[in-house]
């Protein structure tokens, strides 16, 4: 009986351990992208980073996901995307490009207003710094090449839901 009480004691002992040492690891998706992230900053920074900010530096831009959605606030992500620029902007100055196809004017000049006021509250010199409404600066693809692929994708939009140049099917297409 004693043989099997000292059993008993040692496998919820263990068991205790199993289920505490397990409390202590990441547990969700979420715990474990952020640990692989960690491993991934030790692994590749600095260079990673750098390579990453280079490109946003040449791009300087922001967009519809750098706010909060259907109002004119700055995401976190939006703020950290700034917080990047902000020294860059600090010695260079520049132009901060908002991309958006946002229809709403009213929506767009006060998200611009908010990207100001987020750099000006940064301390950047906003006598050097503009923000405007406008595609981003990247290399990927002239200005015109941009038009005409937009302007197709409208074309092609509007002729999937009846609109002018096109049948449709009566369905409208998302943006």
């Amino acid at each position: 009986m004693l043989a099997g009480s000292r059993t008993d004691s040692v496998l919820a002992t263990v068991a205790g351990l199993v289920f505490v040492a397990g409390c202590n690891g990441p547990s969700t998706p979420h715990q474990i992208q952020n640990a692989h992230m960690d491993e991934m900053k030790e692994t590749y920074s600095p260079s990673f980073t750098q390579m990453v900010d280079n490109a946003m530096l040449h791009d300087m831009s922001v967009t519809d996901i750098h706010f909060v959605p259907h109002t004119t606030e700055l995401s976190g992500t939006g703020m950290a995307r700034l917080d990047r620029m902000v020294e860059y902007l600090k010695t260079y100055g520049g132009t901060v490009r908002y991309e958006t196809h946002q229809p709403d004017e009213t929506l767009v000049a006060q998200r611009i207003e908010h990207v100001r006021e987020y750099l000006n509250l940064s301390e950047c010199d906003m006598s050097r710094v503009d923000v405007a409404h406008m595609l981003s600066g990247g290399r990927a693809t002239t200005a015109n090449k941009a038009i005409e692929i937009d302007l197709k994708g409208t074309a092609v939009q509007q002729q999937a839901a009846g609109g002018p140049g096109g049948q449709g099917s009566g369905s409208s297409a998302s943006n």
